[in-house]
């Protein structure tokens, strides 16, 4: 080291002090691809999650539906002809979500059968049937063709049972894949990912966006992933696709049979490519930049000379090794000048600014993914955030299916009251009852938010004006109906008033159609509260029927 002369010392420490920004911007980018992957798994899990309760809506769906048609069933055993109208009655009610609805004896021939058939059929080797017959509750099967429809599908089955409380016979209805298909591209995903829906053999009955390398009917061709899915009910794991790419998967269980089974997984994943995406450009940007003023630094430290060469140097390497120890507020302090190491101080500056400038970046944006949510927590009905996102989605529907969209605004008359006779928690016991009342009140195509305070808030897919009023009117009924009790202490009778405003008819965008039902919902508290209120507005360029109906309490 005695023997370097002063330019060379100087070069030394240029390449020295270069270093620990290589180093940090290593480990900001290994931070950055950390967090990015943080963040992608928590999209995933909330993904996976929304789309594991809206596949649950359809067995829901499936469910009540046997147990509604069971108990009629269960007396035309005997009468084929009668069996075969209701059934076909129920499918066509049911048209768009099953493709098939029949009965089953006891040894699996078939009965009566909303399709038509000729012959003899058998489904004694189906297992929704073999399930529902020996556990003799509702059941699940598999991805199957159809014998009488020739049609790809999933079956539910649901045990009738005799006066001697023995299965008697099976109910069942068939859902298509392309069902399963469609109610996958309703969850919203981020790019380069998808869903995969799977049966309980691993054979994929839904998908989006659907490709051609894994088809619907298809077991998942990817053992390692399979595998790996079928080792937990649910969980996070890396693994590659059959080309090599490398990917992030979350999978979780629909539900579960009484036997433990697990009939529909839900599988998202997303391109690990696409997650680390943005840090590797990072860190090829600020590895270039760095190594471009490094070299530039070298070459200008040959014509430096001790005064401001030297100074300079101890300058960026003092503030060099503040950055490394963590204080990314570090700066040169250099002078704004034109010779080399000025501006290389003001490079470094720049960095260090960037890099703390990101930092702040990525713990805001990791706090807002903390922060975002779809629930309400009193109610667990779905908050007035994800009303937003989703009437904006339906909007399109409808409008791309030319079909109407309702919206209701539900607000408890004298709420007040409540709060200042019995207190706030009571309230809340009111609002959570209320909810609940909400919740059993709709279809399984709709959808309830809590709006804010004592106020809720209704979609109905497909609703003409007149189902949403009759729906409107028995939501009016119930809550009437209701006596909520608080710590013993009754909470008194309850009123609503309601708003109704229908898309096309009185709104065509989605603040809109808020806004008129809102309208409708204050014209409803005006006239005096505990009625079901229409919107009276006409759409721009709709033609929309004028008639505001006002309907008071009977």
């Amino acid at each position: 080291m005695n023997d370097l002369s002063t330019r060379s010392r100087v070069m030394l420490l240029v390449v020295v002090s270069a270093l620990p920004a290589f180093a940090l911007t290593l480990y900001s980018a290994f931070e950055q691809r950390r967090t990015a992957k943080d963040g992608a798994q928590a999209d995933l899990i909330r993904i996976t999650r929304l789309a594991a309760r809206e596949q649950l809506q359809i067995v829901e769906g499936a469910r009540q539906t046997l147990i509604a048609s069971s108990q009629v069933l269960a007396g035309m055993k005997g009468d084929r002809a009668a069996c075969n109208r209701y059934l076909a009655g129920l499918l066509a009610q049911n048209h768009g979500r099953y493709y098939t609805m029949g009965l089953l004896d006891a040894q699996g021939r078939l009965v009566c059968s909303a399709v038509p058939w000729k012959g003899a059929f058998s489904a004694a080797d189906r297992g929704y049937f073999q399930r529902a017959r020996k556990q003799g509750e509702f059941s699940v099967g598999e991805y199957q063709t159809g014998r009488v429809t020739k049609q790809e599908g999933v079956n539910f089955g649901y045990p009738v049972k005799g006066a001697d409380g023995k299965v008697a016979a099976v109910a069942f209805v068939g859902f298509d894949l392309e069902s399963f298909n469609r109610v996958a591209a309703a969850t919203p995903l981020p790019a380069d990912s998808n869903i995969t829906v799977l049966d309980r053999g691993g054979i994929v009955i839904g998908r989006h966006p659907i490709t051609a390398a894994v088809q619907a009917g298809e077991k998942l061709q990817n053992k390692s992933v399979l595998e790996a899915v079928f080792a937990s009910s649910d969980g996070v794991f890396e693994g590659a696709r059959l080309d090599g790419v490398k990917r992030l998967y979350v999978h979780e269980a629909v539900m579960r049979d009484s036997d433990g089974e697990i009939p529909i997984r839900i599988l998202v994943s997303l391109s690990l490519e696409e997650i680390f995406a943005d840090a590797n450009r990072a860190l090829i940007r600020n590895l270039a930049a760095i190594a471009a003023a490094t070299m530039l630094l070298v070459l200008l430290s040959w014509y430096g000379t001790e005064l401001f060469v030297l100074r300079s140097a101890r300058a960026l390497l003092g503030a060099a090794r503040r950055v490394r120890a963590g204080d990314l507020g570090a700066r040169t302090g250099l002078a704004s000048a034109s010779d080399e190491l000025s501006q290389l101080g003001q490079a470094f500056d720049e960095m260090a600014e960037t890099l703390q400038r990101r930092e702040s970046e990525l713990h805001q944006v990791m706090q807002e993914l903390r922060e975002q949510t779809i629930t309400d927590p009193l109610t667990g009905l779905y908050n007035r955030r994800y009303l937003r996102d989703v009437l904006t989605r339906e909007l399109m529907r409808a409008k791309r299916k030319k079909s109407p969209l309702a919206a209701l605004m539900v607000d408890l008359d004298h709420f007040k009251r409540i709060n200042d006779s019995l207190g706030h928690e009571a309230g809340d016991a009111v609002l959570r009852e209320v909810g609940a009342l909400l919740k059993r009140s709709v279809r399984g195509s709709d959808i309830v938010c809590r709006y804010g305070g004592e106020e809720f808030a209704l979609l109905m897919p497909d609703a003409t004006l007149e189902s949403a009023q009759r729906r409107a009117e028995e939501i009016r009924a119930s809550i009437r109906r209701l006596e909520p009790q608080f710590q013993g202490k009754s909470a008194g009778s309850l009123s609503t008033s309601v708003g109704v405003a229908l898309f096309p008819n009185h709104a065509g965008e989605t603040e809109s159609l808020l806004a008129k039902a809102d309208e409708a919902l204050y014209r409803a508290k005006g006239e005096g509260r505990d009625r079901v209120v229409m919107s009276d507005s006409v759409a721009p360029q709709e033609a929309a029927d004028p008639r505001s109906r006002s309907v008071p309490a009977s």
